[in-house]
């Protein structure tokens, strides 16, 4: 475990409860997407660093986890977590990580039923 970080953080979108909401597609509601171009956006706007830049103002550490359905990490789970980062460092009005560690994590309630991924970075502004 990482910095004793365990951390579990869930991207869910909930769709309303009328009837309207529950006869339409999840991916046709406006939760849905709103989030999605949330996602682009920051998917856009954040820009991974290896290292903090020296201009760098509003440095913030950032976490995001899941349970994976894979029994180990893949490309595709490592993925998902750094898109985790960047909408957090983005709704940090940030434009910058830096110091990525993406790595499986214990889970000691044993709540995943494949591997528990987390990561860490530093969010932070280059814009002036």
């Amino acid at each position: 475990m990482h910095n004793g970080i365990l951390a579990f953080a869930a991207f869910t979108l909930l769709a309303g409860c009328s009837s309207h909401e529950n006869s339409v597609s999840p991916t046709q509601t406006t939760s849905y997407r709103s989030a999605l171009e949330n996602q682009r956006q920051a998917a856009r706007s954040v820009t991974v660093y290896k290292e903090v830049p020296a201009d760098a103002i509003g440095i913030r550490p950032v976490l995001a986890a899941f349970c994976s359905p894979n029994p180990r990490m893949t490309g595709g789970d490592e993925g998902y977590v750094l898109t985790g980062l960047k909408l957090k460092a983005y709704a940090l009005n940030s434009d910058g990580l830096a110091e990525v560690i993406i790595e499986e994590i214990s889970d000691p309630g044993n709540r995943c039923q494949g591997a528990t991924i987390g990561g860490t970075a530093k969010a932070f502004s280059t814009r002036r």
